[in-house]
């Protein structure tokens, strides 16, 4: 019992003394925050000038560093993309739409960075460009090396086929293909399709002014007068012009196929002879 007792007693003085510490705690008072300045303490208020240089030094400790989100293991992103040859291609179109051969420097400049050696090996072995090795220069390629309107009619004039030219395929490099088509077109050299919709350019031929025929009006006025009688009717009307017709007429044709399909001929049914032996004996009802 005495040991048990003691144990109790020694229970009792613990819970005690951790009471004490938690209240003893709680009456420790809190240091007051160093960010909060008060106006007086500020520099060119009243008060000391001692106390407002350190607090502001305190506060300009206390403030976050502004974070740089540059990255200097990266390129500069100067517009025309961070790639190779998302650059090439802005390189391509820009030769394109200026239809002139330009420097290296040009190019550098319109990038706004230098060209590096890979990047003038790609450009030199460019499937739409050309190099120019006397000038250093570099300058777009066509599909047709063609530029204005003497060149135009000098290559139709020089085609050996009657397929005509590609408008699509003259506006590759040519940004005045349309006006200088337009032109030909009202002066009579050349010949152009279009289409129903919008009426644009579709193809090219040459038109050769030599062939032109000159035809009087009074056999125009003939010409009009005369009725042709329906495609069902045209050889019927020849036959009784006592012309031949070059042609048979479609309906008699089909019922002359129709007729010999019916005439099937049929080809006698002929047994297989077993009896041979008996060939003088039978008697043959044929």
């Amino acid at each position: 019992m005495s040991s048990l007792n003691s144990q109790l007693k020694g229970f009792k003085s613990g819970v005690v003394n951790q009471g004490n510490f938690v209240q003893a705690r709680r009456h420790i008072a809190s240091p007051a925050p160093a960010a909060q300045v008060s106006p007086a303490s500020t520099p060119g208020a009243s008060g000391s000038g001692g106390n407002s240089s350190s607090n502001a030094a305190a506060i300009a400790k206390r403030k976050k560093p502004v974070k740089n989100n540059v990255v200097y293991s990266q390129p500069a992103d100067t517009g025309m993309g961070l790639y190779i040859m998302t650059q090439v291609l802005h390189l391509v179109e820009h030769l394109k739409e200026v239809e002139k051969p330009l420097t290296r420097a040009d190019l550098e400049r319109f990038l706004a960075k230098p060209l590096d050696s890979t990047m003038i090996e790609i450009l030199r072995s460019h499937d739409k460009l050309v190099f120019d090795h006397v000038t250093d220069t570099y300058a777009f390629k066509p599909l047709h090396n063609i530029r204005s309107a003497q060149q135009l009619l000098t290559h139709l004039q020089a085609s050996t086929t009657a397929q005509g030219l590609s408008v699509k395929e003259l506006k590759d490099g040519w940004s005045g293909a349309l006006a200088t088509i337009d032109e030909l077109e009202a002066d009579g050299s050349i010949l152009v399709t279009r289409t129903k919709k919008d009426g644009q350019a579709r193809m090219v031929w040459i038109n050769d002014k030599s062939l032109n025929v000159t035809i009087d009006d009074e056999f125009k006025t003939i010409w009009e007068k005369i009725v042709i009688p329906p495609a069902a009717e045209l050889p019927g009307e020849l036959e009784r012009a006592g012309l031949k017709p070059t042609s048979v007429d479609p309906a008699t044709i089909k019922k002359a196929m129709q007729k010999d399909q019916g005439k099937k001929q049929k080809k006698p049914r002929r047994g297989r002879i077993t009896n041979t032996h008996l060939a003088g004996m039978l008697r043959d009802y044929n």
